[in-house]
């Protein structure tokens, strides 16, 4: 089933849960649909495949669960001390 993001709906990072966006507002830019984002930090629009691809949908109701390192931030170390 396809996964249906509409507005006020939150969306947060696959790979780092601190980045969480709503959404609020939908737009087709060169007949590709584009969702417009904001956070905190500010607003953003993104391809609807590239929202698909990087983000999952969180319910209001669910809480995030946030680790205390991201898992971005792990993956970046874990390269460095590897090289």
């Amino acid at each position: 089933m396809e996964k249906d993001y509409d507005i006020d709906s939150m969306v947060c990072s696959k790979e780092n849960t601190d980045l969480c966006y709503t959404i609020i507002g939908k737009k087709h830019l060169n007949e590709i649909l584009h969702y417009h984002l904001e956070s905190d930090s500010g607003k953003i629009y993104l391809s609807e495949f590239a929202v698909k691809d990087r983000f999952i949908k969180i319910d209001s109701n669910e809480q995030i669960k946030k680790p205390i390192v991201s898992k971005l931030y792990t993956r970046i170390t874990d390269t460095v001390h590897k090289s």
